[in-house]
C-alpha cells in the first residue's frame, strides 16, 4: 500500500500541475453553463441542446465552484476522481489480475497522458471512469457476499451515477452486467433486480436523453470526426498511450516520443514472448472469470461505440472511450507480467517508463492548454477601449462564448473566424462560417482610427489568409506568440491612414 500511496502522491502532483492551465474547448462551455447560475438553472440548461451530456458533472462542478469560480475549482471533481482512480485500479487488479499486475496497472494509471488530461478537465470523463470502477468493485463484492444488500445497493448507485455522468459508460456497464449473468448464475436474479433499480433511477433524465439523441449537435460532431479507418486508428492510439486530443502537433512521435514508443514495443514483445513460451510448455491457463471481466470492460466501449458509429452518428473518439481505459491498463499490465518473474519486471519497467515520459511531457508548454489569459493580457496592454478583436483561435462551437468573447465583453468587439452562427432553441447551425477575408475586412472597417487585435494560429494557412485580407493602411506595431496545443499569435495592427501617417 505504500507504493500505491506514493503513486497517488505523484499522480496528484502531475494532475495539479495540469489543472492550473487555462480552460480549453469543452471546458469553456462548462464555465458558460455554470457562470452566475443557480443549481436549478444549470440542470435546466444542461437539459436543453446547449449541452448533450448528462448533468452529474455539472452539478458536482457547481458545488465546488461555490468555493471559488476558478479553473481549478471547475476541474476539482475530475481531479478528485482522477486521483481516486489510482487506488481503485489497484483494488480491481487485486481482484482480477493479481498483485504484481495490479501495481503495474496503478503505475500506468498514474502516468498515463490520457488519465492525466481527463483528471484535469472540467468535463465528466474522469468522474465517469471512477464511477464505473466503483460499480465493478461493488459488483464483485456483491456476488461474493450474497448475505448483504449493501454492496448491491452501492452497485446500483454507482451504475446510475455513471450514466448520469456520460452516456458512453453504458457500454462498459452493459459488459459487466452481461459478464455477471454468465459468470455467476446464482446472482442473476439479484443482478437483474438491482440493475433495474439503477435504470429506474435514471428515468427522471429520460427526456434529456431523448433530446440529446435527437440533437443536431450529434450530427455536427459526427461530421467533424467521421467514422473512417484513419480516424479510428488514431483515436485508439491516442486513447491508449498518447496525447488524448487529435490536434496538429500532438502526434505519437512527439508524445510519448520515439524512444518511449520503442521501450513500449520491447515491453509488449517481452510479454507476448512470455505468453508464447507458456503456451508451448503447456503452462498457459485458460482465463479465469475475473480476467474475462477485465477483458470485457476493456473492449466493451471501443466495440460499443464502433457498432453505434457504423449504423448511426459517430461516437468513436478518444474521450468517448474513457470508461474502458482503466480495464485496458489492467489488461496491459497482465500481459507485461506474463513475461515471467525476471523478464516481467523488465517489461513492466519499460512500459511504466514509457508512460512516465508521456506523462511528464504533459507538463511541457507545447502540450499545455492554450495560454489564452497571457495572450489576452498582452492584447490589453496594446489596446485602447473600442479597439477591435479578430478571434481565430477559439476551438468552440458558435453560440457558446469563448474565453476571448467573455474577457473582452463590453471593451472590444470580437469578430470570430470560422465559427458558424448557432442558436440553442433549437440548437442548429443557421449558416456556414462566413469567409475569412469578409470577416477581417468588416473587423478592419470597425477598427478605423484605432487598432485591430488579431488572435491567430501562427504559421498556418488560415493565419496567412487572415493577415493577407487586412486592408492597406494597417501597420503591425506589436506581436507575440504563445505555446500550447492550440498555439496563439497575437498581432496588433494600427490604422495609419486615419492618423495621416
Amino acid at each position: 500500500m505504500l507504493i500505491v500511496a506514493a503513486l497517488m502522491a505523484v499522480g496528484v502532483a502531475l494532475r495539479l500541475a495540469v489543472a492550473h492551465q487555462s480552460l480549453f474547448a469543452d471546458e469553456l462551455s462548462t464555465r458558460y453553463l455554470l457562470a452566475g447560475r443557480g443549481l436549478d438553472d444549470v440542470v435546466s440548461l444542461v437539459h436543453t441542446d446547449a449541452e448533450i451530456t448528462p448533468p452529474l458533472y455539472f452539478v458536482a462542478s457547481w458545488l465546488t465552484t461555490r468555493i471559488d469560480f476558478s479553473p481549478e475549482m471547475l476541474r476539482a471533481p475530475s481531479l478528485i476522481a482522477g486521483t481516486l482512480a489510482i487506488p481503485l485500479v489497484y483494488r480491481l487488479g487485486l481482484r482480477t489480475v493479481g498483485h504484481r499486475a495490479a501495481l503495474v496497472a496503478a503505475a500506468l494509471t498514474t502516468f498515463s497522458p490520457f488519465m492525466i488530461y481527463y483528471s484535469a478537465e472540467a468535463r465528466g470523463y474522469g468522474l465517469m471512469m471512477v464511477l464505473v470502477l466503483g460499480s465493478t468493485l461493488c459488483l464483485l463484492n456483491a456476488v461474493e457476499d450474497g448475505r448483504t444488500r449493501w454492496w448491491w445497493a452501492a452497485y446500483a448507485a454507482c451504475t446510475c451515477a455513471a450514466v448520469y455522468t456520460h452516456y458512453t459508460s453504458v457500454f462498459a456497464l452493459f459488459g459487466q452486467f452481461a459478464w455477471v449473468l454468465w459468470a455467476h448464475p446464482a446472482a442473476r436474479r439479484a443482478a437483474i433486480g438491482w440493475t433495474v433499480i439503477a435504470a429506474i433511477g435514471f428515468l427522471p433524465w429520460l427526456s434529456g436523453l431523448r433530446g440529446d439523441l435527437d440533437s443536431p449537435t450529434t450530427d455536427i460532431l459526427s461530421a467533424l470526426s467521421p467514422f473512417v479507418f484513419g480516424y479510428v486508428k488514431s483515436s485508439l492510439v491516442h486513447w491508449a498511450i498518447a496525447f488524448p486530443y487529435l490536434l496538429e502537433g500532438t502526434s505519437v512521435r512527439g508524445l510519448p516520443g520515439v524512444p518511449a514508443l520503442v521501450a513500449l514495443a520491447i515491453a509488449l514483445a517481452l510479454g507476448l514472448a512470455g505468453l508464447t513460451a507458456a503456451a508451448l510448455r503447456g503452462r498457459l491457463r485458460r482465463p479465469d472469470r475475473t480476467l474475462v471481466l477485465v477483458i470485457v470492460l476493456a473492449v466493451s466501449v471501443p466495440a460499443g461505440t464502433a457498432l453505434v458509429s457504423a449504423v448511426g452518428s459517430n461516437l468513436f473518439g478518444t474521450r468517448n472511450l474513457a470508461a474502458s481505459w482503466p480495464a485496458f491498463a489492467l489488461c496491459l499490465a497482465a500481459l507485461l507480467v506474463a513475461a515471467g518473474p525476471r523478464l516481467g519486471i523488465a517489461a513492466a519497467a519499460l512500459a511504466i517508463g514509457a508512460f512516465a515520459v508521456g506523462g511528464l511531457k504533459m507538463l511541457d508548454r507545447d502540450y499545455g492548454r492554450p495560454q489564452y489569459e497571457a495572450a489576452i493580457a498582452f492584447a490589453d496592454r496594446n489596446a485602447d477601449p473600442g479597439d477591435v478583436v479578430v478571434d481565430g483561435v477559439s476551438l468552440i462551437p458558435g453560440g457558446v462564448p469563448s474565453v476571448i468573447d467573455l474577457d473582452f465583453a463590453g471593451r472590444h468587439r470580437v469578430y470570430p473566424l470560422g465559427r458558424s452562427e448557432v442558436r440553442y432553441d433549437p440548437f442548429r447551425i443557421l449558416s456556414a462560417p462566413p469567409p475569412t477575408p469578409d470577416v477581417v475586412k468588416r473587423a478592419a472597417a470597425a477598427a478605423r482610427g484605432g487598432r485591430l487585435l488579431m488572435f491567430l494560429g501562427p504559421g498556418g494557412a488560415p493565419a496567412r489568409e487572415a493577415l493577407a485580407a487586412v486592408p492597406p493602411g494597417f501597420r503591425r506595431v506589436a506581436a507575440r506568440r504563445y505555446a500550447g496545443i492550440n498555439r496563439i499569435e497575437v498581432v496588433v495592427l494600427e490604422d495609419q491612414t486615419a492618423s495621416g501617417a
